[in-house]
């Protein structure tokens, strides 16, 4: 019971920090990651449109109806102008989830 008290305290603790540095560094990272997540490869397609971008993405092979199991593949695929593939889109969710849900919770 007390170890748990104590974690408690911990978390407590935590959550109250309110150092004016820990949110420009928050947000600085959230920034520069769309920046070069997002903004990067698609300020490259558009003054270099002959530039290939390639992503990776994860496909279900195989497998026949129930008789057996399908398996995951790393597919990679190219392709020219504006790409924004899952990745993109995951991580953009990931980091906007984790700065705007915490300052929505405040």
């Amino acid at each position: 019971m007390e170890l748990a008290g104590l974690k408690q305290k911990g978390i407590a603790q935590a959550r109250n920090h309110s150092d004016p540095g820990f949110k420009f560094t928050r947000r600085l990272i959230a920034l520069a990651s769309v920046g070069a997540i997002i903004v990067a490869p698609i300020l490259a397609s558009i003054f270099l449109p002959s530039l290939p971008i390639s992503y990776g993405f994860a496909e279900s092979v195989g497998g026949f109806m129930f008789f057996t199991d399908p398996r995951e593949a790393l597919v990679w695929t190219t392709g020219t102008g504006i790409v924004i593939g899952p990745v993109h889109t995951h991580l953009v969710y990931a980091i906007a989830g984790m700065y705007f849900g915490s300052s929505t919770v405040e």
